[in-house]
């Protein structure tokens, strides 16, 4: 007797909620009614000067009204065309109480159990475990939120929630090739599930959302099966498996093979935005395996700098000063020498 006095308020809030939806639906059809005779109301502005404008001679004010005339025609046939066609799809006969009543119990029945909180006024059914293509994505929770069936126009009213998560590698937010966010891309199916929301054929909408899990679509999923698995290079964007990803711990980032390096001195693996090409000899290294020289102060890779930290530009230029030293101090003494001899055999006269 508890069960169904549970489920004839649940009936009774899903009534509700229908009839929320519908008069969105009648507000929706009087705001065009209202854009559709602003229309009109400028058309018969624009006869009434047409008139006037004919019955003064004012040519070329007739002209310019013709020429306002036509340019609205094609908004006028806009808004009479989306008039018409919401007029004539509002033909939605709403469910009573027992149809509600009897969708609950179907749904029971198909799918075992209705889960429903009445803090957060949602409805609930769990799913089987769904394994696509052998990957494993656990079950989920359909969840229709109540309250905001009266959305059903501008947003979607339900959700789509991993019970046992098992993201793809490359965005955790994708629970499923067709879930992003807790949503659900319903692709040829989403007029079908509007209609049974809008009919208030609940167990068709479990029904329908199930089934899109189910399948696999190869043209629409958010992100291929053949690259669950894997993870997105930082750099390029690129979906890469476990096996070819590369893990730069100076910025905390996968990278694929051809957005990566390694240390020619450490084997340390870098990105290429971390890694840092020595001058000298051209090859990739990281920042703990540089230096600067000594001299010129530019960096290079240690292995490119000698015991002192010298380059090998600033070695050579070291090399020539000292034999520019070595060369002056040699050629001192021989100019000495050659003063003293200069001297020799000559004698000193006094006056």
């Amino acid at each position: 007797m508890e069960k169904q006095k549970k489920l004839i308020r649940l009936s009774n809030l899903l009534l509700d909620s229908l009839y929320e939806l519908k008069k969105a639906r009648l507000w929706q059809i009087q705001n065009v009614m209202e854009d559709f005779g602003l229309r009109c109301s400028d058309t018969t502005k624009d006869s009434h000067l047409f008139h006037a404008a004919i019955g003064r001679n004012w040519i070329t004010s007739a002209e310019q009204v013709v020429l306002r005339v036509s340019r609205n025609l094609n908004d006028f046939s806009h808004y009479l065309q989306r008039f018409k066609e919401l007029v004539n799809a509002d033909e939605t006969v709403l469910p009573n109480l027992a149809d509600i009543y009897a969708e609950l119990i179907q749904i029971e029945q198909e799918f075992g159990e209705i889960k429903f909180d009445s803090n957060e006024k949602t409805l609930s059914i769990t799913t089987e475990p769904i394994t696509l293509n052998d990957i494993p994505l656990g079950p989920f929770e359909i969840q229709l939120a109540v309250d905001q069936i009266s959305k059903l126009y501008s947003d979607a009213p339900y959700r789509i929630i991993a019970l046992e998560p098992n993201p793809a590698g490359s965005n955790e937010d994708v629970t499923h090739p067709h879930v992003s966010s807790e949503r659900l891309c319903e692709g040829d199916g989403h007029v079908a599930i509007r209609s049974a929301i809008e009919h208030g054929r609940f167990c068709d909408f479990f029904t329908m959302a199930i089934n899109i899990l189910q399948t696999y679509n190869l043209d629409s999923p958010y992100i291929s099966l053949d690259d669950w698995e894997g993870a997105s290079c930082y750099d390029c964007g690129s979906t890469v498996s476990d096996d070819d990803r590369y893990y730069c711990e100076y910025c905390d980032r996968d990278y694929c093979s051809e957005c990566s390096s390694y240390c020619q001195k450490c084997d340390t693996t870098v990105c290429l935005g971390c890694a840092y090409e020595c001058p000298s000899c051209n090859e990739p290294v990281c920042r703990n395996c540089t230096a600067k020289c000594g001299d010129c102060e530019q960096t290079f890779c240690k292995n490119c700098l000698d015991e002192e930290g010298l380059c090998q530009d600033c070695q050579e230029q070291r090399k020539e000063s000292e034999n520019e030293e070595q060369e002056q101090l040699s050629e001192e003494p021989k100019a000495d020498a050659a003063v003293q001899s200069d001297s020799l055999g000559e004698t000193t006269i006094h006056a």
